[in-house]
C-alpha cells in the first residue's frame, strides 16, 4: 500500500510539474504577443502624429523679358540624293554632287567650319508589283548644314546649291550667332518684371517681401524662318530661287519663376 501511495504521489508531482511548465511557456508567448501589440500601437501613434509646418509662407510670381535683335547668320539645310542598282555608283553620285556644292560654297566665301554633314543614309529601294517585292537599287542621301554669315549672299547661295545638285532645301532660318549677352539682358528684364509684380502683390495682400526662396528660368531665342523648298528630281530651278528673302528680327525671350518669402 505504501508503494502504491508513493506511486500516486510521484504521479501527482510529475503532473503538477508538467502543468507548471505549460503555464510558463504560455506566459512567455503571452508576453511576446503583448510586446508586439504595444510596439505596433506605438508606431501607429507616431505615424498619426503630424508636425506643424515650420516653413514660412511664400508667393510665386512669373516675369518675362524680351529683347529684339537683327540676325547676323543664315542657316540652311539641304540634301543631295543619288540612286543606282550599284551601291558604289549611288555613293559616287552623291559624293560628286557634294564636292561641287562645297566648292561653290567656298568660292562664295563660306568657311570650312560653317559646312557640316548632318545625315548620310544608304537604303535599298523596292517596288511591289502584283504583291511581289522587286529590288530597284540603292538610294544614297547626304544632308548638309551651312552657315551663311554674309546675309547679302543668301539669295545667291540658295540658288547656287540647287543648281549644283541639291534637291531639297528646308529650314532656312536666321539666328544671332553670339546671343549670350542678349539672353542675359532678357533675363535681367524678366527678373525686374517679376520683382515688380511681387511688390504690387505684397502691397495688395498687406504683407512684406522677404528673401528669395527659389528661382527658375525657361525660354530662349525664337529663330526667324525665311524660306523652304522641296524640288524633287527634275524640279524647277527657277522656282527654287527666292527673289528676296527678308531676315526680319529675332526675339530673345526669358521667362522666370521667383518665389519670395512673405512676412
Amino acid at each position: 500500500m505504501a508503494k502504491m501511495s508513493n506511486g500516486k504521489n510521484i504521479f501527482s508531482t510529475r503532473d503538477l510539474w508538467t502543468r507548471c511548465e505549460s503555464g510558463y511557456y504560455f506566459l512567455i508567448i503571452l508576453l511576446v504577443a503583448l510586446s508586439f501589440w504595444v510596439a505596433a500601437k506605438f508606431l501607429n501613434e507616431v505615424k498619426s502624429f503630424t508636425r506643424p509646418s515650420l516653413s514660412s509662407p511664400t508667393i510665386l510670381v512669373t516675369g518675362e523679358g524680351k529683347v529684339l535683335a537683327k540676325p547676323d547668320v543664315g542657316v540652311v539645310n539641304f540634301s543631295m540624293v543619288s540612286s543606282s542598282l550599284d551601291m558604289a555608283f549611288a555613293r559616287d553620285g552623291v559624293n560628286e554632287q557634294a564636292d561641287k556644292i562645297i566648292s561653290f560654297l567656298k568660292s562664295s566665301g563660306v568657311e570650312d567650319k560653317d559646312i557640316k554633314t548632318t545625315a548620310y543614309n544608304i537604303s535599298p529601294q523596292y517596288d511591289y508589283p502584283k504583291g511581289r517585292r522587286e529590288f530597284l537599287g540603292y538610294e544614297v542621301r547626304q544632308t548638309l548644314q551651312v552657315k551663311i554669315r554674309d546675309l547679302e549672299k543668301i539669295d545667291m547661295v540658295v540658288g547656287g546649291i540647287t543648281e549644283f545638285g541639291a534637291i531639297e532645301i528646308g529650314d532656312l532660318r536666321f539666328v544671332v550667332d553670339n546671343d549670350e549677352v542678349l539672353k542675359q539682358e532678357a533675363r535681367a528684364k524678366a527678373i525686374v518684371d517679376a520683382k515688380t509684380k511681387a511688390l504690387v502683390l505684397s502691397k495688395s495682400l498687406g504683407v512684406r517681401l522677404g528673401d528669395i526662396v527659389s528661382f527658375s528660368e525657361f525660354g530662349g531665342p525664337v529663330p526667324f524662318y525665311g524660306y523652304a523648298a522641296s524640288l524633287g528630281v527634275g524640279g524647277d530651278f527657277e522656282r527654287s530661287i527666292a527673289p528676296s528673302i527678308p531676315t526680319g528680327e529675332n526675339e530673345i525671350v526669358s521667362n522666370v519663376n521667383i518665389s519670395f518669402e512673405i512676412r
